[in-house]
């Protein structure tokens, strides 16, 4: 387990302030209901983000997020743009342990009522191996009952847009589009809790 340090205003202070612990792994909207059933390469628009280090400075902070084009695994569309709402993104492998662990505790927060109204929460299914275990993701997901929109992340270009290595990592996007946040690792649905209070 690391202690995370974040370096931000607002967000950041939080999460140093709950003692966010967080174990580092190793390893929008939806359009309309009519999938086609074939995934959409993403489209990237906007600079990407600096590459993302836990345990420095986060020179992404106050930068704006790349928006991205894309679709779920029956095809339909997700977009994770900046239209004056605030976001959380969770980047996500299928065969990450901790990723594992964290879908599930997630998802009873959401059922909980815990998700607030106007924050929207996207999943970005990345690093598909098909020898990897829980594979197909969308079957995982699945069976974990996980409700938000996940957009398919083919060939990690998501991923490497947001300048992330690790899974689960987290994203929180303020209400102008702006990174207010990274934080790699599990941080479970009571400091989750908090960050999603903490967003502008």
């Amino acid at each position: 387990m690391n202690r995370w340090v974040a370096r931000s205003t607002g967000l950041a202070g939080l999460a140093f302030a709950v003692g966010l612990m967080a174990a580092i792994a190793a390893c929008g909207e939806v359009g309309d209901d009519s999938g086609t059933g074939v995934v959409q390469d993403p489209e990237i628009t906007g600079e990407p983000l600096p590459g993302f280090t836990p345990t420095a400075p986060d020179s992404a902070l106050g930068l704006p997020a790349p928006e991205v084009r894309g679709t779920d695994f029956d095809g339909r569309s997700v977009t994770i743009v900046n239209d004056g709402r605030m976001k959380v993104v969770l980047f996500l492998a299928h065969w990450c342990s901790h990723c594992q662990d964290e879908v599930p505790e997630v998802q009873a927060w959401i059922d909980g009522g815990g998700k607030p109204d106007n924050v929207d929460l996207y999943g970005v299914a990345t690093a598909i191996e098909e020898d990897g275990s829980n594979y197909p993701p969308d079957a995982w997901l699945e069976r974990e009952g996980w409700t938000s929109p996940v957009l398919v992340d083919t060939n990690d270009t998501v991923l490497r847009a947001f300048g992330l290595t690790a899974f689960p990592t987290w994203v929180f996007i303020n209400a102008d589009g702006a990174v207010a946040l990274r934080i790699g690792g599990a941080i479970g649905a009571e400091q989750l809790a908090a960050l999603f209070r903490g967003l502008r």
